[in-house]
């Protein structure tokens, strides 16, 4: 049961190379974890190159080794924006990329789609296989948490699906997947998750709901990251990445959307200050996460792994989660490692 339970999990590490000291081959070994995210800043020490990447050379090597610890492909996953989310620093000999708000600005179709291959043909190069990007939240101003650091592209819904599109499509054709994010639209928050509970209830805007609605249709959306923000109208109890209600009803039936849910890491503070990991595990599973980030960089916990599979075994030998279920997302989950 382990091996299934595992692979509902992508799992941030410590280490610029494989070693017997580097924890994450334990992880994708014996515990068959589906995926890794990289990081160049570790937040313990905030100096570039403190986590993951250092070098394009280095970064090569590193996705190699992981890629062959097992058979079955790993997601090698990366939160590549651009502008002010942007992994891949110059400091590293990386290229600039501009941020999504950039793009935006420009509103040119032809420069989003060079922007979009060049960033592809880097990352299929580097052995990054998953980027979760693009960014579908709209653009809502100086109040915006999102908006302030240049993540939404727009306030206009339709010119994110048209650029988003394109973009997906140029990552597509090099085998990298996309995630959207934050359902169901974090652009009008004007706190941040990792910091606290962030109530969206008054401010937002049922268009936030338009880039999902477009690209569900259109086929382009393979998974979306689920926010940790309250909207009392969905559900009066639980945040987005909780809720029932957001995740199965909105998101699933109202909106048609068949691929892979996954919920914004954990460990912030939205979700931490209030529940433990065993409960969180429990409610975000019964509630239609299909995988999870644990991103471990927030306040790092060298067993935090070990202690999430812990969880899941207790809530499944429980019966909390049912094994249908956790059969529901890992069909999810090889249906898009398939696409790979």
């Amino acid at each position: 049961m382990v091996e299934k339970l595992g692979k509902l999990i992508i799992a941030g590490f410590r280490g610029s190379k494989i070693s017997q000291d580097t924890k994450i081959q334990d992880w994708i070994i014996n515990f068959n974890i589906s995926g890794i995210i990289l990081y160049d800043i570790d937040l313990e020490y905030r100096k570039l190159g403190s986590r993951n990447i250092n070098s394009e050379k280095q970064l090569k090597e590193l996705n190699a080794s992981l890629q062959n610890l097992r058979k079955e492909k790993l997601f090698i996953s990366i939160d590549q924006e651009g502008g002010q989310v942007n992994r891949l620093n110059t400091e590293y000999g990386f290229p600039k990329f501009k941020s999504w708000r950039h793009l935006g600005l420009i509103n040119d179709k032809t420069q989003t789609r060079t922007y979009a291959r060049k960033l592809a043909t880097i990352l299929k190069e580097l052995g990054i296989n998953f980027n979760l990007a693009p960014v579908l939240d709209l653009d809502f101003g100086k109040n915006s948490f999102i908006s302030k650091q240049e993540r939404a592209m727009a306030s206009d819904p339709q010119l994110i699906i048209e650029h988003s599109r394109i973009y997906i499509d140029e990552m597509r054709k090099h085998r990298i997947l996309c995630c959207g994010k934050h359902f169901p639209g974090q652009g009008s928050a004007s706190g941040d998750t990792h910091e606290g509970l962030v109530d969206i209830t008054k401010t937002w805007q049922e268009n936030e709901l338009m880039p999902y609605k477009e690209l569900i249709k259109s086929g382009k959306l393979d998974a979306a990251i689920v926010a940790h923000t309250f909207h009392k109208n969905f559900d009066s109890n639980f945040p987005s990445s909780m809720s029932f209600n957001t995740i199965n009803q909105l998101f699933r039936n109202d909106l048609g959307f068949n691929g892979v849910v996954i919920s914004d890491d954990p460990s912030m503070k939205a979700i931490s200050d209030h529940y433990d990991l065993k409960e969180t595990i429990l409610k975000m599973i019964n509630a239609g996460v299909d995988l999870f980030i644990f991103g471990n960089n927030l306040n790092y916990d060298p067993d935090l792994i070990p202690r999430a599979i812990d969880c899941l075994q207790e809530l499944f030998k429980d019966g909390l989660i049912q094994e249908d279920r956790i059969d529901q997302s890992l069909k999810r989950i090889d249906n898009l490692k398939s696409k790979l």
